[in-house]
């Protein structure tokens, strides 16, 4: 479960990697002409106390109960998890160096993968509606989000957190350059945080995990609607796509089941005590997190009109924020939902999701 990859690369390897993925040589000419041994995985890494883990997603129920593992034993294929600190940063240099297959990300990171040439297929969504956080240092009198100006405070950038982050930023009438804005990985900045070498630090739920140092934790994006929260999904690269759909197909098809357990109310308990072990966050992280949800709508795979018109608005608000050139891409030929229909057929789980419309309103609801 270790990473296995470097979590970052020289940039002339990266930039090398983008021209060949995207500009030199079509991914999709060079497919396998043999069924791939070796699955390799890639996601940010979430956990703490030497526990690498995706987090409160579907996809750390694979990783915890070795699903993919048994899924493909039978077949001699090998199934690697690699996580990386850097996270989207870092897995954009690894795709661009093909040391991926399958990658989890949240949306910001993923629309700007592929708005910067990386070749990439939305294959299942794996979470929706995930807040942020703002730790704020001990003794700090940050309340707000207008008391940020002028102050030190970390993000990490190309993140699905910036997104929120400007957004929080903007309603407040600043941008990014009315803070002392600092780069700067999750581990590192927890520690920061803690000993007041900065005044705050942007994140997610495992910031929870500082409140017994002092620190404190302002659940800012709560209520506050799409422009704020963050969804994440499972990607193909479609260089694999191209010659191992069927593996792909059961992949995703071992996340429905995943998705299918962790919407049942009836299993709340045991996804959150799944996560703590399998994370090293505290329970009140994922408690906090989870806290009113209904699971069935936060875990569905499916690629619907209300998460692709999610994408669609991070897409314009990356370019709105200097984020993404250009005009992007077409986002809805990106998804690629016939993996989670087919899965959502032979797993027989047709009555466990409803599809949401462009609004984001289940369809049929009243």
């Amino acid at each position: 479960m270790k990473n296995n990859l470097p979590t970052s690369l020289p940039r002339r390897r990266f930039v090398a990697g983008l021209a060949a993925a995207g500009l030199a040589t079509p991914w999709l000419a060079r497919a396998q002409s043999a069924p791939a041994k070796l699955v390799r995985i890639g996601s940010p890494d979430l956990g703490t106390a030497g526990k690498p883990s995706p987090g409160a997603s579907s996809l750390a129920i694979l990783q915890a109960n070795k699903w993919l593992e048994e899924e493909f034993a039978k077949d001699g294929i090998e199934v690697q998890w690699n996580f990386f600190r850097g996270a989207g940063p870092a897995i954009a240099e690894a795709l661009a160096a093909r040391q991926l297959d399958i990658v989890y990300l949240g949306d910001l990171a993923s629309v700007l993968h592929k708005a910067r040439g990386l070749p990439t297929r939305f294959i299942a969504a794996t979470s929706r509606g995930t807040d942020s956080y703002l730790a704020t240092a001990p003794g700090s009198t940050i309340k707000t989000v207008a008391d940020l100006k002028d102050k030190k405070v970390s993000v990490l950038k190309g993140t699905a957190y910036q997104r929120p982050f400007d957004n929080l930023l903007a309603a407040a009438g600043l941008t990014e350059k009315d803070v002392k804005l600092i780069n700067m990985d999750w581990p590192s900045s927890k520690a920061a945080v803690v000993s007041g070498q900065i005044d705050a630090t942007f994140g997610g739920p495992d910031l929870f995990i500082l409140r017994e140092k002092g620190v404190n934790i302002l659940p800012l994006t709560r209520g506050k609607g799409p422009a704020f929260t963050i969804n994440s999904g499972m990607l193909a690269t479609e260089d694999f796509l191209a010659g191992n759909a069927p593996i792909v197909q059961r992949v995703v098809k071992q996340l429905v089941r995943a998705s299918a357990w962790a919407s049942q109310e009836a299993n709340r308990d045991a996804l959150i005590k799944l996560y703590v072990a399998n994370s090293g966050n505290p329970d009140l992280a994922f408690r906090e997190e989870l806290a009113g949800d209904n699971l069935a709508v936060r875990y569905s795979p499916l690629l619907d009109e209300g998460f692709q018109s999610n994408y669609q608005l991070v897409l314009n608000d990356g370019i709105r924020l200097g984020l993404i050139r250009g005009e992007g891409f077409d986002v809805k030929t990106w998804f690629q939902p016939q993996f989670v229909q087919q899965a959502v057929k032979d797993l027989k789980l047709e009555k466990v999701w409803r599809e949401t419309d462009a609004s984001g309103k289940a369809k049929g609801a009243a």
